[in-house]
This record gives C-alpha cells, structure tokens and sequence, in this order.
C-alpha cells in the first residue's frame, strides 16, 4: 500500500512546475483562496462602511430565503428567489453561525472546481507539460471574474463544481457518481440540461475500456451514433441522472408546490430582464416585455411579444447546440464549452455570473488549442474591452438616471458580435489530433 501511495505521489508531483525550488502549481491554490479570503473580509469592511456595497444582492435574497427556512417558513416568501430550496438550506449557517458563511462555501467551491479540473486534465491530456497545466489552473484561480463572482456572493461556483464533479467521475469511470452529480446540476439549475445529449452520446459502447486520452473528434462515426443509441452504458446515466434530477424535484414540489416550480424553472423561459442584461434581445424586452415578478402575474401580465421573443431566442440555440453536439461529442470538454459560449451569447438573459459557466470549463480546452497565451490574453482583452460601452452606458442608467437604454442595446451587440469572433477563434484552433500527441509547452 506504501509503494502505491509513493507512486501515485510521484506521478502527481511530475506534472508541479517547479520555479526556483518553489512548487508554483502547489502554490497557486494557495495563493487563489488567499485572494478569495482575503476579498471576503474585505466585504464585511466594505459593507459596513461605504455607500456602494461589495456583496451581491443576489446574496441578501440568498440569506432572506435561508431566514425564511429557519423561522419555518418558505424560501420562496422571499420574493426574487427564483432557486431550488436546496440552496437556501446549504445557506442556512448564514443566519445561525455567520452571514459571510455562503461566501466561504462559494470560495470552496471554487477551489473544488480547480482540483476537478486537474484531474480532468491529467486524465485526458496524460502527456501534458507542467509549464500548460499551471497555465490552465491559473486562468480558473487567478480569473478576476471567478474571484469577483464567488466573493460577492453568487451561487454559481456551485453548479460549477457539480457539472466538473460529473465530468470528472466519466473520466474516472465512475458512471454513476457522474449520473448522480449530473442530475444533481440540472436540479440545481436548469442549464446544464444542454450539457445532456453531448454527455449522452460520449458514453459509447467502449466506455469503460477506452481510456479518456482516446476520445477524439477526428473518430466520430455519425452510423455508429445512431445504431448504438440505446447502449447499456448510456442507459445507466440517462436513468440514474433523471432518477436524480425527477426525486428531489418532486420532493421540493410536494413541499412547496407549484411556486417551487415555476420559480426555480419555469420563470426562466419567460424572464424578462430589462436592466443588467448583455442580450441582443435587451431593447426588444425592454420596449414590449412586462416583467413577471409572482405566480399571480404569470396570468394577465405576460404579452404575446413576451413568449416571442422568448421561443424566438431558442430556435437558434437548439440549432447550433445540435451542430455543434454531432460535431465535438467526442472532444467533451470542447464540446461543452462551445456550447455554453453558444448558449450564452444567444440567450434572452446574459448576465455577469453567466460568465462563470464558460470561464469553468475554459481550461480544458488550452492544452488541445493552438492558441498561445499571448494570444488567449488579446482575446481576453477583446471580450473585456467590449464591455466598456456596456458598463458606461449601465452606469449611466443605474447611478445617473439617465436613458441609456438604446446605448446599452448598442453595447450588447458589440459584445455578441465579439463572443461570436472568439467562438470562431477557439473553432479554427482548436486540434482534436493533439489529445493523442505529447502537448508542447504553450
């Protein structure tokens, strides 16, 4: 047993990048909780003394929700909170140990999300360099964005984890913790159900003998996809995660009813964001879409421009999610990335914590990119700078009373246009042939 730990020591520490005598990959994480702990004392100072506070309201509806649950009450008598109650009873430690708790079980997640990405990585990318696998957990720990979104108070670190957790249990083989922590995510938040078909078709025939380093895009047989359907493996995870998913929905609605339904997933078809939105569809809702904010006003409030614009933004969704299913099923990680980009861009709805779900799954696909590090900073660079209008025309809107509406529509199309240019980018650059090649050092 001794000689096995030492050796699996010894094949973990291969892949550390050693800089000086100092483990920079060990110290990485690290130095990305401190960062975080750091922000979230920070916080506490922050809102106790200035007019603009550091914590999301997001998290004030978080902790109202798991006040509500500790006095007996439902989450859902805290209006806005459009969650699973699970969230507001992980939460209630805010109420009876600290407020900041959430923040430190976000930060967690964060870090858990790192450690499942190395691990997804060391199993799909074996041969990869020390100098390409720093690289790839710094642009998760030190990615301002995660940083920001996890120490304000936002949950999404959360489902982040769980979508990670399942990947990671399918490159271990452990189909179902992987079906399990699926159907957990798509409870969670309804999102991760584009995630489904991609995930469905990769666990081929061959699952448990094929190595996840073999999987490639290069070998899609599209005959193969359909005469092997209904395969056993694929079975196992479409019944076990949708025991999961369908068990603890039917659990909340018996508790809490048809509000538990409609807030935690239906309103979401039929959100009308007029404020803090990103979305090509922003002017459209903002001109002609009542916002829903109760049951009661699901009947009489919601117009027929509403559940246009609503169906009209899932057309191309389904669309290009198929495509892109059919084409990189086999490239999972790829996969999923292009998806949520896509999934994002052509949303409804397009916030900043939506961000988080693409920037989880973006250092799975460095080491199988051509793209350099100068490179993924310029694109960087164009994502951040086309957010500049966004911002200056939300600040105007938000603080100075002005009409910047249309401003803000502007801003959104410059930004759609440029996740489409950066889509494209990781498209042409990226190389399938590479998850069976030794990974140069980026």
């Amino acid at each position: 047993m001794t000689r096995v730990k030492t050796a699996m020591t010894n094949e973990t520490s291969k892949y550390d990048f050693i800089f000086k005598g100092i483990n920079l990959t060990k110290s990485i994480f690290i130095v990305g909780l401190v960062i975080r702990l750091v922000l979230i004392v920070f916080a506490e100072w922050q809102d106790a003394n200035m007019l603009v506070k550091y914590t999301d309201i997001d998290y004030v509806v978080y902790t109202d929700a798991s006040r509500a649950v500790v006095n007996g009450l439902s989450p859902y008598d805290r209006s806005t909170y459009r969650y699973t109650p699970l969230l507001a009873y992980l939460l209630v430690p805010n109420i009876l140990i600290h407020p900041a708790f959430g923040k430190l079980l976000f930060v967690i997640c964060d870090m858990i999300i790192a450690y499942l990405l190395k691990g997804i990585l060391l199993e799909r990318f074996p041969k990869i360099t020390s100098r390409t696998l720093l690289i790839c957990l710094a642009s998760w720990l030190l990615n301002p964005f995660s940083i920001n979104v996890s120490t304000r108070g936002n949950a999404e670190s959360v489902i982040g984890a769980m979508v990670l957790a399942s990947f990671y249990f399918l490159t271990k083989k452990n189909l179902t913790l992987a079906s399990i922590f699926y159907g957990l995510s798509v409870h969670f938040k309804i999102y991760p159900i584009i995630y489904s078909i991609p995930m469905y078709l990769y666990i081929d025939e061959n699952f448990f003998s094929k190595k996840p380093s073999e999987y490639t895009s290069l070998n899609n047989n599209f005959k193969n996809i359909f005469k092997n359907f209904f395969n056993k493996n694929r079975l196992k995870f479409f019944l076990i995660s949708a025991f999961t998913f369908i068990s603890l929905t039917f659990i909340m609605y018996l508790i809490y009813g048809y509000i538990f339904l409609f807030e935690t997933y239906l309103y979401h078809v039929i959100r009308a964001d007029n404020r803090h939105n990103f979305s090509v569809y922003f002017y459209q809702i903002y001109l002609n879409t009542p916002i829903v904010e109760t049951v009661g006003d699901l009947v009489g409030k919601v117009n027929g421009s509403n559940m246009i614009v609503a169906l009209a933004s899932f057309l191309p969704q389904v669309i290009l999610l198929l495509a892109i299913t059919l084409v990189y099923f086999n490239d999972l990680e790829f996969c999923l990335l292009l998806e949520t980009i896509t999934f994002v861009a052509f949303n409804k709805v397009c916030t900043v914590q939506y961000f988080i779900w693409y920037y989880s799954i973006l250092p799975l696909v460095i080491p199988s990119s051509s793209l350099g590090l100068i490179q993924y900073i310029i694109l960087f660079a164009v994502w951040m700078g086309s957010q500049g209008l966004w911002f200056y025309s939300a600040f105007n809107l938000e603080f100075l009373g002005l009409q910047t509406f249309w401003n803000i529509w502007v801003a959104g199309l410059l930004f759609f246009i440029a996740n489409i240019y950066i889509l494209v980018k990781l498209i042409l650059n990226h190389n399938p042939i590479k998850v069976n090649q030794y990974l140069k050092s980026k």
